[in-house]
């Protein structure tokens, strides 16, 4: 059993007090090699006028919203999903389908603001109009709040983990932000919040945690989205021997979906026996493009670091939809390298050897990081085979 989460009007996830979503699968809804996905989406307009609370979007706008100002998903959140994931998950257009409906008033809904009373007012009104085979026949439901509600509930968003469902408000966090609808959607999947920090949401490389960005490398690899650099998939003490260095190319994560990420098991270090100690390690190249435009600076034109939970990371079977803690540790600008002492590492940002891919180079050590070759020295080899 896993708890349900909300996002606060300033974006930070809280627990739902005492809800309890039941795991519905023994196996990820998105994995690598799944197929392509296509969501028959139905979102749900509560209108609860009878209490003057009347719904504040429009069946055109949020049309618009979800798939852009031609209404075909060449625009709007369509065009990110795919954007970020490759093509891999979308919004089925033919599907695709909003429902206004009025709803007779409970304190539940409109003053307690029950995410589970909201759904059952939407869902029996919707069968009724719909009927039971039309309503079945969507994958996932969005319920959308009127505005009136805001300061009734706690949340900009909030979905199951996993599950079908998502709430969104009207607001500008909400509903009208592509990125809280996709973690929402994400949530679903099994995705939990990226950390920074110390901090949980604090990691403004996706939108995941605060950021108008496309998932994190770790994140990409969970979904399915993305595949490891030839040879990148599980860098270990095997892989990487003690004062040498591996070389790779990887393109920036909008660029591709293939070999666009190293995996680093650092079990070359005592404390990787420690279950709860443990850290792999995901780099990535992040560049401001695409589904990324609006990464900020700090990540930007970057390799980007995250840590995760080792043992959850190497037992994806077990810890399916469990909370890896997926952490932003560190960003490397081209022609530099960062001596992580606490993993006896060096990563190297080499130099772009194409449009948006950068040459990136590893090397670990026992005593002291003088053991390892010069950025100029590695930029010299060739990448691996």
């Amino acid at each position: 059993m896993l708890q349900s989460c909300y996002i606060d009007i300033l974006g930070i996830c809280n627990p739902v007090l005492g809800s309890r979503t039941t795991i519905l699968s023994v196996k990820p809804l998105l994995l690598p090699d799944t197929k392509t996905i296509h969501q028959r989406l139905l979102v749900i307009l509560l209108d609860y006028s009878a209490c003057k609370l009347p719904a504040t979007m429009n069946e055109t706008t949020v049309r618009t919203i979800f798939l852009g100002h031609k209404r075909d998903g060449s625009g709007g959140v369509a065009q990110k999903y795919i954007q970020c994931s490759h093509g891999k998950f979308n919004l089925n257009t033919t599907a695709f389908k909003v429902i206004t409906v009025r709803s007779n008033c409970t304190d539940d809904a409109v003053k307690k603001c029950a995410y589970w009373r909201i759904a059952e007012d939407g869902d029996i009104v919707s069968k009724k109009v719909l009927g039971e085979t039309g309503f079945a026949g969507f994958t996932h439901y969005v319920y959308i709040i009127p505005g009136g509600m805001s300061n009734r509930c706690p949340w900009a968003g909030l979905a199951h983990l996993p599950g079908e469902q998502i709430w969104l408000q009207s607001s500008t966090y909400g509903v009208n932000r592509w990125a809280t609808i996709m973690q929402e959607a994400l949530h679903n999947y099994g995705l939990w919040h990226s950390w920074q920090g110390g901090y949980e949401y604090e990691d403004y490389s996706t939108s995941m945690g605060r950021g108008d960005a496309c998932p994190n490398a770790a994140e990409l690899a969970y979904l399915g989205w993305a595949t490891p650099a030839p040879g990148g998939d599980r860098i270990d003490s095997k892989t990487l021997r003690p004062g040498t260095g591996l070389t790779f190319s990887l393109p920036a994560t909008y660029l591709s979906p293939e070999g666009n990420y190293l995996r680093v098991v650092p079990d070359w270090l005592p404390s990787y026996k420690n279950s709860s100690q443990a850290k792999n390690l995901y780099i990535a190249v992040r560049v401001n493009k695409s589904g990324d435009g609006s990464l900020i600076s700090l990540y930007s034109n970057k390799l980007n670091l995250h840590e995760v939970n080792a043992t959850m990371d190497n037992d994806p079977d077990t810890y399916i939809y469990s909370d890896r803690k997926i952490t932003f540790f560190n960003a490397i600008t081209p022609q530099n390298r960062t001596d992580f002492a606490i993993y006896k590492l060096i990563v190297y940002g080499g130099s772009w050897v194409g449009k948006d891919i950068l040459k990136v180079h590893l090397c670990r050590y026992q005593n002291s990081p003088t053991e390892c070759p010069t950025l100029r020295a590695l930029e010299k080899r060739k990448l691996l085979e």
